[in-house]
């Protein structure tokens, strides 16, 4: 009796086993997922800024003096007539920004932001982030890149990517990458492209 009680037991554990690591492994990607990585994306600190905020002041003014800061002015590609100010800022062992100004300030992005701080992001994304956690808020991740130690320079394990554009017309598209070093968030990277064949449109639009 006690021998059948105990192979009941063991069943059930499992058959436990078994629906947890489906689960696990058949993250569904829902509207709200969608919502949660379009949020993030845009602006991943918890303010938000309109069409007539100056993203250089808005950085210096969340985060202090930078402890570089470079400008220079340039097309925004190569073969791209539209003619641009970059700005990149650098906050050593903390955060990086690079922001795209169209010298007539008819649109302004940031075309990248690298973090390494986990203060004050969006939806509680902290030191103790897992990628399950990360997967909870926005679904299956599209591709990860898994980083050999010897070629190692960012001190990441794993970076798990996610690409998002408002719609197929929206020249702007977003690239996240999380970063994994033994487990635990290690940097957040987000960069910001437009489409060639959308580029000049966004002379006509706010900044996304």
């Amino acid at each position: 009796m006690n021998y059948i009680k105990h192979l009941i037991k063991i069943l059930l554990l499992a058959q436990c086993f078994l629906l947890f690591c489906k689960y696990d492994k058949e993250v569904v990607t829902t509207e709200q997922n969608i919502s949660n990585l379009a949020d993030f994306v845009k602006c991943p600190f918890n303010e938000e800024f309109d069409n007539n905020t100056n993203l250089e002041k808005y950085i210096i003014k969340k985060f202090g003096k930078p402890d570089s800061i470079e400008k220079w002015r340039d097309v925004l590609y190569d073969h791209s007539e539209i003619v641009v100010d970059k700005i990149d800022m650098q906050y050593y062992e903390k955060y990086s920004f690079c922001i795209y100004r169209e010298v007539s300030k008819r649109f302004e992005i940031f075309e990248e932001i690298f973090i390494v701080d986990y203060v004050d992001l969006k939806h509680g994304i902290n030191n103790r982030t897992t990628i399950k956690d990360i997967q909870r808020l926005f679904g299956k991740y599209e591709g990860v890149r898994y980083i050999p130690r010897e070629k190692n320079d960012t001190g990441n394990d794993n970076i798990y990517y996610y690409n998002y554009c408002e719609n197929p017309d929206d020249p702007y598209r977003y690239i996240l990458s999380v970063g994994f070093r033994k487990g635990n968030l290690n940097s957040i990277g987000i960069t910001i492209k437009i489409a060639p064949d959308t580029s000049q449109s966004i002379l006509n639009q706010a900044v996304p």
